[in-house]
């Protein structure tokens, strides 16, 4: 069983500064989803939304329901609620909320750095397409075995495989390093029709050294925005992290 609070812990802690940055770029993708398939008024699923919940980002423009199970990014997310009309905040595993959400219906469900984590991402993914009507689109996105940075460090000797555990892939009690591959495998193997994939965010170093990098002035937000640019017109395989948006399939 994984210790939430202690997760909760480390994703917010000094030494995943970084974090932030990369939560920006996925925050730029998972925000195109949105506003790509849910109309004005629709209804969206975050499940599991950190230190920043998505609804933050808009005036009310969309219906928003938050599943975390982190006790104080739930109460950090259920207070800012307080000053939005349409989010409304569940606290615990996605798996043990979905039966009180049953009823509701969505137009995009948002599974954002999560699938990483969980235990059994075949029970997760069945329980998500249980949310799903035909219209229901999922946008799914995980850290990539074959970023830059994974492949350096495999070149270097350091790991022995892409898909080998890191230090912080420990730290943050993660359970599974995709690639494209097994990722499509998976949500294939649950019936969902994938209708787009891709990646963003080209990151040649891990977390720690790219947040010294911004320390010590090597790096701006310039020279990431254009790498983020060069993983999507040029190196689309090996960005930092690989998504997907699909839909539940007729059975």
């Amino acid at each position: 069983m994984r210790d939430m609070e202690d997760y909760g812990e480390k994703v917010a802690a000094k030494d995943m500064e970084f974090e932030r940055r990369q939560e920006y770029f996925r925050r730029n993708l998972v925000k195109k989803a949105i506003e790509t398939y849910a109309p004005q008024g629709g209804s969206v699923l975050e499940i599991g939304c950190g230190l920043n919940p998505l609804f933050s980002d808009y005036q009310d423009e969309y219906q928003f329901t938050v599943v975390e199970p982190v006790n104080h990014f739930f109460k950090n997310a259920e207070h800012l609620a307080e000053n939005y009309k349409h989010a409304v905040c569940y606290q615990g595993f996605f798996e043990d909320v979905a039966e009180k959400i049953k009823e509701r219906s969505f137009d995009v469900i948002i599974c954002a750095a999560l699938l990483q984590e969980v235990e059994d991402p075949n029970r997760f993914l069945r329980a998500v397409q249980d949310l799903c009507s035909q219209s229901t689109i999922v946008h799914l996105n995980v850290p990539n075995a074959f970023s830059l940075h994974r492949l350096l460090a495999k070149e270097m000797g350091l790991l022995d495989d892409v898909h080998q555990f890191s230090e912080r892939n420990h730290i943050l009690q993660q359970q599974t390093v995709f690639d494209m591959e097994s990722l499509k495998r998976l949500v294939s193997s649950e019936n969902y029709q994938i209708i787009e994939s891709g990646s963003i965010f080209l990151k040649p170093f891990t977390h720690k050294q790219m947040q010294q990098c911004m320390e010590h002035q090597i790096l701006s937000m310039d020279v990431l925005e254009a790498m983020d640019r060069i993983c999507e017109s040029y190196m689309k395989e090996y960005g930092s992290e690989i998504y997907l948006n699909m839909r539940k399939m007729n059975r």
